[in-house]
This record gives structure tokens, C-alpha cells and sequence, in this order.
């Protein structure tokens, strides 16, 4: 439950993550129930309303679910499919969507009404920080404001929106993350458990200076474009300075760069650069190396061979890595057994399986 994956929740209602997974639902005919209004599942952060049985989908320990709410987020991600995959949304699909989208609306109604009996808040300044961290993503506030509107979001909406969600995470924090760590002997076991994680494999870096060629078909010009190169490549070898050369000459984006591409294994370039790169001995310039993007030369400046990390090397990444794990089993047996201790009944009929029975 790292804070993109809230940011991400918050930015699209989508709240049927892997972390909501399970918990038992109470099923009861509408018509037993009575009648009248009660306070929707708000959460303490937002302004609580009344909503009729009729205009809800669920009730959580008392509390309803809007209708609207609820549809809201079915056609929200029906409208961000279709803009991704731009393909219309297949409507047979529907029913194993809202299933999803009610699943994921009850669990975080049974967490924003623990996080309330917890009087768990946060700060505006909280809120306030991770929403310039969210705006920051954007390159102006028109692109941001532009987002929040193809996500049918006005700014206030998403702000209490996202103060929902932090609350959330404050309180499976608080609640599960706090009392977890990982032991020196779990890292060794997995460490030694698991050495395909730990290997290395062999490494050049270089750099290099390139002529583009893409869109170009004419022989003449693509004949003076590698004479060019060639003429680069003897000032080199006369001793011009490469990375100079490569901020004078080199058409491509590491120019400013003096040309460096840092580091790379097999199977990061293309197989033409790849092979030259890994043929040559630092300090040794290439003939001229032809591959879709244009003509290339190019010096390796460091190999470093394969190898296993340490356990001392592997000892930080090995412990994010095992206490994330335990974060996110704990998380999903606390809310587990929230939604198991919830009285929980939906007032709608999806004819789809909860995610439990898929």
C-alpha cells in the first residue's frame, strides 16, 4: 500500500485493489428492510448526507452507500477503459465491474468507519503535501485541472476525496504496518533461498555519438550522412576529445550528455549496438555501427563482469522487499476481518460473483 497506489485510488475510485480482496457479504431482500433515511458511509472526513434506502446500494453497519456514488464509478471506469484501450467497453461486462466497483466501495465504507471509531485524522498539511506531490506530476495546473475533469472530479471533490484515502492509510498504518519487522536471519533465509535475485550479469557502459537517419530514403543523403561519420570518427582518432565531439555533433538526446548511455546488460540495446558494445575493450572506438535510428561510433569505457551481489549489498532491497510482503498479507487479513465482523447488506442484485467466488 505504497502512497502511489492511494494516489491512484483517490485519483480514480477504483477501490477494488488486491488489498480489498475477500470478506463475507450479508445478501437481504430490499423489501424487509425499513423504510426511512440513514447517514451514508461518508467517512470522518467528509460531510455526512442522508440517503434513502432507495437511492442506496448497500448499507455498511448502518450506514448507506449512495446509488449515485456507486454509478459514478462504474461509468468512470468504463469511460477510462474505452480511453486507454480505445475500444468500447464490452456490456456484458458490466455486471462483473459493479461487482468489483460495490466490493471495493463497501471495504473502504468498513475502513473509513473503523478509521472514525479509531479517531483516526490527518492533517491539512498532510493533505496538502501530498497533493502538490500529485499535482507535481503534471508539467502546469491546466494539465492537472484538465485530469480532474476527464476523471469527473471538480478540485474540491478530489481533495476530500484524497483526504479519505490518507485517512485510510493512516489507519492501516497505524493498525497493522507499525508492529511488523523483519529479522536479520528472514533476510539470510531468502537471500539463500532465492540467488536467481541476486545475480548480476555482465555489463558495458559506453557512449556514443549518432547521425539519425529515421524518415530519411534518399541514397545521397543518407551516403553524406555516414561520411560525416566517418570524418567524426578519424578527428577521434587524431585525438579530438570524444564527449566534446558528442555535445558538438551527436544528433541524439545524450548529446548534452557527451554522448553517455551509463550502463546497460544484454538485451537493453538493440542487437547491432549490443553486439559491437559488448565486442569492444574500454578505450576502444568502433567502426561505424548502422541500426534503425541511424548511423552510430561508439566507445565502451567500463565492463564489469557478471556477478552475485552480497548479502550486505542485498541487504536493504531484501528487507523493503520482505517487509512490504508482510505489510500487504497483514493488511489483507485486518481488512478481512473487518468486512467479516461488518453487518454488511446490499440492496442491489448484480448478477455477476464477488470477487471471492471468481
Amino acid at each position: 500500500m505504497k502512497r502511489t497506489l492511494w494516489l491512484m485510488m483517490a485519483m480514480t475510485l477504483m477501490v477494488t485493489g488486491a488489498v480489498f480482496a475477500g470478506g463475507k457479504k450479508e445478501t437481504q431482500d430490499t423489501k424487509a428492510e425499513s423504510p426511512g433515511s440513514v447517514e451514508s458511509t461518508t467517512g470522518a472526513a467528509v460531510k455526512s448526507e442522508k440517503i434513502s434506502v432507495d437511492d442506496a446500494v448497500a448499507r455498511v453497519n448502518g450506514r448507506m452507500i449512495g446509488r449515485a456514488e456507486f454509478e459514478k464509478v462504474v461509468e468512470s471506469n468504463i469511460q477510462r477503459y474505452e480511453a486507454q484501450s480505445q475500444q468500447q467497453f464490452d456490456e456484458q461486462l458490466r455486471p462483473r465491474l459493479q461487482r468489483q466497483v460495490l466490493d471495493g466501495l463497501i471495504t473502504r465504507a468498513v475502513l473509513e468507519q473503523e478509521a472514525q471509531d479509531e479517531a483516526i485524522t490527518v492533517s491539512d498539511e498532510r493533505v496538502a503535501e501530498t497533493l502538490g506531490q500529485f499535482m507535481g506530476q503534471f508539467p502546469n495546473e491546466s494539465a492537472y485541472l484538465m485530469a480532474l475533469e476527464q476523471e469527473g472530479f471538480t478540485e474540491d471533490e478530489f481533495v476530500g476525496e484524497l483526504r479519505r484515502q490518507l485517512v485510510i492509510e493512516e489507519l492501516i498504518r497505524t493498525k497493522v504496518y507499525d508492529g511488523i519487522t523483519v529479522t536479520d536471519e528472514e533476510m539470510r533465509t531468502f537471500y539463500a533461498n532465492n540467488p536467481q535475485y541476486f545475480e548480476q550479469p555482465a555489463q558495458v557502459a559506453a557512449r556514443h555519438i549518432i547521425l539519425t537517419t529515421e524518415g530519411i530514403t534518399d541514397e545521397s543523403v543518407l551516403a553524406a550522412k555516414r561520411a560525416d561519420l566517418e570524418r567524426i570518427r578519424q578527428d577521434i582518432l587524431n585525438g579530438a576529445d570524444f564527449g566534446e565531439v558528442a555535445r558538438e555533433r551527436s544528433e541524439g538526446p545524450t548529446a548534452p550528455n557527451g554522448g553517455d548511455l551509463g550502463s546497460f546488460a544484454r538485451g537493453q540495446m538493440v542487437p547491432e549496438f549490443e553486439a559491437v558494445a559488448f565486442s569492444l575493450e574500454p578505450g576502444e572506438l568502433s567502426d561505424i555501427v548502422e541500426t534503425q535510428f541511424g548511423y552510430h561510433i561508439l566507445e565502451v569505457t567500463k565492463k564489469v563482469p557478471a556477478r552475485t551481489e552480497t548479502f550486505e549489498e542485498a541487504r536493504e532491497n531484501i528487507r523493503i522487499f520482505l517487509t512490504e510482503q508482510e505489510q500487504n498479507t497483514a493488511a489483507q487479513g485486518y481488512i478481512t476481518d473487518l468486512r467479516e465482523a461488518a453487518d454488511v447488506v446490499e440492496l442491489i442484485e448484480i448478477d455477476a460473483p464477488n470477487p471471492g467466488q471468481m
